[in-house]
Parts: C-alpha cells; sequence; structure tokens
C-alpha cells in the first residue's frame, strides 16, 4: 500500500481513496509531546512515505509544514503540489509535480509512484 503524507487537505477529502495509507498533519493532536519529540516523529513519518502531497491552494503553510516538506525534499521523497498558486521560490523548487486538483493528482501517484513503494498495482481492481 502506497503511504502518503498530506498538508493542507482534510481526512473527509482523502476519505475516497482507501486504498493509500494517507499520513495527515495535525499538530493538535501532539498536544502531550515535547517540540522535539513531535520533530523526531515527522522525520520518521517522512522517511518511511512513499511521497508527499501539498495543497498549494491553503492561505499559507504553518512552519511546521515548510519543516516537512523541507524534510521530505531532503530525503528525495516526491512532492507533490495540487492546486494553481504560486508559492516563493523555495517552496516552489522543493516541488516535483504539480497538479490542478487532487483526484489526478491521487491518478499520478497510483500509476507512478507504487513502482517506487513496492506496493501491488491494485488501480485496476478500483477501477470496477
Amino acid at each position: 500500500m502506497l503511504s502518503v503524507v498530506v498538508l493542507g487537505f482534510t481526512l473527509e477529502s482523502l476519505s475516497a481513496f482507501p486504498d493509500i495509507a494517507w499520513a495527515h498533519h495535525d499538530s493538535s493532536t501532539a498536544s502531550d509531546l515535547s517540540n522535539r519529540e513531535y520533530a523526531l516523529i515527522i522525520e520518521k513519518v517522512v522517511l518511511q512515505a512513499d511521497a508527499l502531497l501539498v495543497n498549494l491552494d491553503v492561505e499559507k503553510l504553518t512552519p511546521t509544514e515548510v519543516v516537512i516538506l523541507h524534510h521530505a525534499y531532503m530525503q528525495n521523497k516526491p512532492i507533490m503540489g495540487v492546486g494553481l498558486r504560486v508559492w516563493e521560490p523555495v517552496i516552489e523548487e522543493m516541488l516535483s509535480k504539480r497538479m490542478n486538483d487532487l483526484y489526478r493528482a491521487v491518478v499520478h501517484i497510483r500509476t507512478y509512484y507504487t513502482l517506487i513503494s513496492g506496493a501491488p498495482d491494485i488501480s485496476p481492481v478500483l477501477k470496477r
């Protein structure tokens, strides 16, 4: 199964794609963790993920989300951006690919990122 870290999307918007293990960033659930513990967990999750998916149409990225993007970039993880908003050059440099909408991004991830994850491609089964 593909594992994708997501930034800026709601869990409800991702529930239509149950064949992907979504790692959703929500720092509000980490209130009992120290900053260092949370950073270590983020680093581990990004390391184990196959890719990162970021909503570029959000109003702003939090500092934690920028750190997550940076971790993924430094580990040579594919970073898929969804949306039309153009960000500052540093964020734009981190993107591996940009798509217009979530559905097309998920199709792209299923088609091409399954090869790097080692997960079996089950997209033909889901089209039935």
